[in-house]
């Protein structure tokens, strides 16, 4: 990400079995999503040569021999992203695929055996196609529940992470990025640092003489590092710490080892709670927009961060323009802000 080099999410028409240039970018292997193994990604290379490019889930299961059409299999390259560039929803495809492949067996088993039809002779996708039909469900999971079965399939977040729209809320509590603290020697051995990330890994411990304590993984998106909660300070935030929880974390640097580490002090969880009720719409007439009314617009939106975004409806006479403001000035959509915007804009920009 530091790089500027985009890591895509893995492709049943895209990616071949091991990490793959794509110009400037990183296509992600399918041998990489668990529960694929060598055999299901060899043989589905084999069926994208022979048979063309996949059009969508049923083409896939039509296309693929018998040994790519495992559930476990299927759900894994489902929940991986897989699939996502042939239009389908990967909470649509989970619902459907056992029933997809219970089908597809049975018109596979009896192609093997040579009893599908009387018409043996037309094609056999299309012969299928007739009698695969499944109705796949509309809408998709949402991010959090989306991103922790990509991780649980690929080791990681491709498609999307968890902290991208709520970086401001964590940057406006923190004094520096993690890659601040591993990247280079501008923080002291000993200094107190704050940083706000994501707990990506948690492993508790226990001393000899019985107390808990816990070293987690705390990551932004620039880097990584490990934090240690000690006895006493575990105790008082035991409570707090859990994987996939966004946190503010207080402590001391340690710079005695190679890879430095942070000995936790505090942590508190930063409030996210507003982002998922969907924007602020700001209504302003295109002959108010000036540069100071949008300058001081950006103070009042950066004086109220938090996790939703915020849209600026531009009204001309004879059209309405929509702009997405930029993910900086994501806000809190808190009363004290809808009186800063009304004061700054007047009372009809809230208006809708």
């Amino acid at each position: 990400r530091r790089m500027g080099i985009k890591v895509l999410p893995p492709d049943v028409n895209e990616s071949d079995a091991d990490y793959t240039p794509r110009g400037t970018d990183i296509r992600f292997g399918l041998s990489a999503i668990r529960n694929v193994g060598d055999n299901v990604v060899a043989a589905i290379d084999a069926a994208r040569r022979e048979k063309g490019r996949f059009a969508d889930f049923k083409d896939f299961l039509n296309k693929v021999p018998a040994q790519v059409c495992n559930k476990r299999t299927v759900e894994s390259l489902i929940k991986a992203g897989a699939f996502d560039s042939l239009g389908h929803s990967r909470r649509g495809l989970v619902t459907v695929h056992a029933e997809a492949i219970d089908a597809i067996i049975e018109i596979k088993r009896n192609e093997a055996m040579g009893q599908d039809s009387l018409f043996g002779s037309l094609d056999d996708a299309g012969s299928a196609d007739a009698t695969l039909d499944f109705q796949e469900p509309v809408g998709e999971w949402d991010k959090a529940a989306l991103l922790s079965y990509e991780r649980e399939m690929l080791g990681l977040y491709v498609s999307d992470h968890p902290l991208l729209g709520v970086e401001h809320v964590l940057s406006a509590a923190a004094d520096c990025t993690i890659a601040t603290l591993t990247g280079s020697e501008e923080r002291a051995d000993g200094s107190i640092v704050t940083i706000g990330g994501m707990v990506s890994g948690l492993a508790r411990k226990v001393t000899r003489k019985g107390d808990v304590w816990a070293i987690a993984t705390v990551e932004d998106l620039e880097g990584a590092i490990e934090v240690m909660f000690f006895p006493q300070t575990y105790q008082l935030f035991a409570t707090l710490l859990a994987e996939d929880a966004v946190v503010i974390v207080k402590g001391r640097l340690d710079r005695r080892e190679d890879v430095p580490k942070l000995i936790a002090m505090d942590i508190s969880l930063p409030d996210l709670s507003e982002g998922p009720r969907g924007p602020v719409v700001i209504s302003l007439p295109v002959g108010r927009c000036t540069p100071p009314v949008v300058e001081r617009l950006k103070e009042v939106l950066a004086t109220h961060p938090g996790a939703t975004e915020v849209h600026l409806r531009l009204l001309a006479a004879s059209r309405t323009t929509v702009l997405r403001i930029d993910d900086g000035l994501r806000v809190n959509p808190s009363p004290a802000l809808m009186g800063d915007l009304k004061a700054l804009l007047g009372v009809g920009c809230l208006s809708g």
